[in-house]
């Protein structure tokens, strides 16, 4: 029986393991289902502790990722399409008829790298440029530090078009060193972004307005001061016109500790006054502010890129936000992973994920309008897969891309992209070119839902779907993958479980009955058919009378015959019979 037990025993364990090594999704079924059930955390900044609070910030050297993405530090992309001039018609044939390029809406322009765009109130149309600046290898030193030796931009930073594409407005000169964010919110503040002097500006909507005449009267005047202000920092605003009502971080003093910032890229801000910054290059966090500029959130943390299972709380580049206030969404384009994450705005916690391969490895913007988001993603010389550079539209509410937008040819480095209030117009903007994209899309209606859907499910059972991108963005990754994964895995984890108990209860069925039989509790049925005739007859007046027919039950084998007196034992049976005389004396 031990031998049985262990041959048992042993079957089990060898149905297991091959069971598992057969099935390698096991992992990921475990996994998908940690991240489908993140607790609903409200982050600190105790929660940071590996974060270093020096004053000297680590050298950039010491984290892997550097090493690993050439293009992290510096937005030289400068890449030609990734994908074959052949699959060109096949997409331009499914591009969204609703979104139309305006072609001859500010072809040339001439402000060096535009960074960042956006929209004020009047609907005006606002850059972000850096000018004759340019970032370099040259530009940081290892340890995330601007040569300040650049000095300022000597020329405008902030020029403001109109709808027909004329120059209403410039300003900006010798205030910022590196542009990179621009957001305008609600009220018409200006919230931008200096990687070089790792700093967040809010400028004052109501004082553009006030000083417009002022400011458009010195937009044109040159001033040089660079040696003023590279001795001393507190002049840095002292020449301007409009000056910052908020200013946070150091100036040219990196770090990730509450006051520091590492080359910030963007801004968010709600309704209700809140905001959140994205601390962008270095530290890959995102921080949230009350109204009053008070630090109340921390979400994500560094990661590296070959991580087995990504967090969706580890970011690499956080490169720019959008907010729906509507649904209490906050959207991160997680640059290096190639993915848009959506958390709960509120508390950070995580809500889904936005990912595919015909978007490729690297999203640099996104705009939020009318539960769309719009995204123009960038090149990737290391990635073996083809893709097109250009504009996508995701549906947040099925996940699907429903449109693609771009020029012609596809862009070369789109850097931001901007949407108007009634999504009738959008606007991208890139580095290398110094190019500025104006698309115009038709209202937003059920018909381009509906062309869209027509023709995924034209092209769902073809390899054409991997191309053209029309597959469901799901919460976690790809949903057809994840949930059959998880459908294979549960069903042999259920024939597993089953198995084992099954040979488990015949294991101690077995076990129960071996020691029964062993101390002689369980009969055999044709034992227990003879000793149920045999008590039948025990008990009739004949069996008792004859001992003779009861062979197997002999109840009077061992009493003397009644009729036999020569079998009395006549013999004393004590010492005692043999005085009898003394014991009738006694």
């Amino acid at each position: 029986m031990t031998h049985i037990r262990f041959d048992t025993f042993r079957c089990i364990l060898i149905l297991l393991t091959t069971t598992l090594v057969a099935n390698g999704d096991l992992q990921n079924l475990i996994e998908l289902q940690h991240r489908r059930h993140l607790p609903n955390t409200k982050f600190g900044p105790d929660d940071y502790a590996e974060y270093s609070d020096n004053n000297e910030p680590a050298p950039a050297e010491s984290d892997p990722n550097w090493d690993k993405i050439p293009l992290r530090n510096v937005e030289l992309s400068g890449n030609k399409s990734l994908i074959s001039e052949s699959i060109l018609p096949d997409l331009r044939s499914i591009f969204e008829l609703g979104i139309k390029w305006d072609e001859n809406w500010n072809s040339e322009l001439n402000y060096g790298q535009l960074s960042a765009v956006n929209l004020d109130l009047d609907g005006n149309i606002v850059l972000f440029s850096r000018r004759e600046r340019v970032w370099g290898q040259d530009t940081f030193n290892i340890e995330n530090i601007f040569n300040r030796l650049y000095g300022p931009i000597k020329h405008n930073t902030l020029i403001i078009f109109n709808k027909s594409g004329k120059v209403i407005l410039e300003w900006g000169k010798n205030m910022f060193y590196l542009p990179h964010g621009l957001t305008i919110d609600y009220h018409g503040n200006y919230w931008l972004t200096d990687v070089a002097m790792h700093q967040v500006f809010k400028f004052d909507g109501k004082d553009i307005k006030n000083n417009w005449e002022a400011l458009k009267n010195v937009q044109n005047k040159t001033q040089d001061n660079t040696d003023d202000i590279i001795n001393n920092n507190k002049n840095l605003f002292n020449n301007s016109i409009i000056k910052p009502t908020l200013i946070l971080g150091e100036a040219f003093v990196p770090g990730n500790d509450n006051k520091r910032f590492c080359k910030p890229t963007a801004v968010a801000v709600a309704n209700n006054g809140d905001f959140f910054v994205s601390d962008g290059y270095c530290n890959s966090r995102i921080i949230k502010y009350n109204s009053k500029a008070e630090r109340i959130l921390i979400i994500g943390r560094s990661s590296t890129i070959n991580n087995h299972f990504l967090s969706p709380y580890t970011l690499i580049v956080p490169h720019a936000l959008a907010l729906s206030d509507k649904f209490d969404y906050l959207y991160v384009a997680d640059r290096e992973h190639g993915r848009i994450l959506c958390y709960y705005s509120h508390n950070g916690t995580f809500h889904k994920e936005f990912k595919n391969p015909v978007i490729g490895t690297k999203i640099y913007s996104i705009a939020y309008s009318k539960e769309r988001l719009y995204l123009v993603n960038g090149g990737d010389p290391y990635s073996f897969n083809k893709f097109h550079v250009q504009g996508f539209v995701i549906d947040i509410n099925s996940g699907q891309i429903i449109a693609h937008f771009g020029p012609n040819n596809d862009m070369l480095a789109p850097h931001d992209i901007a949407i108007s209030d009634d999504a009738s117009e959008i606007y991208v903007v890139e580095l290398n070119n110094n190019r500025i994209y104006r698309f115009l899309q038709d209202a937003i209606s059920n018909r381009s839902v509906k062309i869209n859907s027509s023709l995924t499910s034209k092209s769902a059972d073809s390899n054409s779907i991997v191309h053209h991108g029309f597959v469901p963005l799901t919460s976690d990754s790809s949903s057809d993958k994840s949930s059959s994964n998880m459908s294979l895995s549960t069903l042999i984890l259920t024939i597993i479980v089953s198995v084992m108990i099954f040979i488990g209860l015949c294991v101690g069925a077995a076990a129960v009955v071996a020691k029964c039989q062993k101390r002689g509790c369980l009969l055999s049925a044709r034992k227990r058919g003879y000793w149920a005739n045999d008590s039948k007859d025990n008990f009739k007046l004949s069996s008792l009378l004859n001992a003779r027919q009861n062979k197997n039950f002999r109840f009077f084998d061992k009493r003397p015959s009644t009729r036999d007196f020569s079998k009395l034992n006549t013999e004393p049976e004590s010492t005692d019979d043999e005085h009898v005389e003394d014991s009738l004396i006694i």
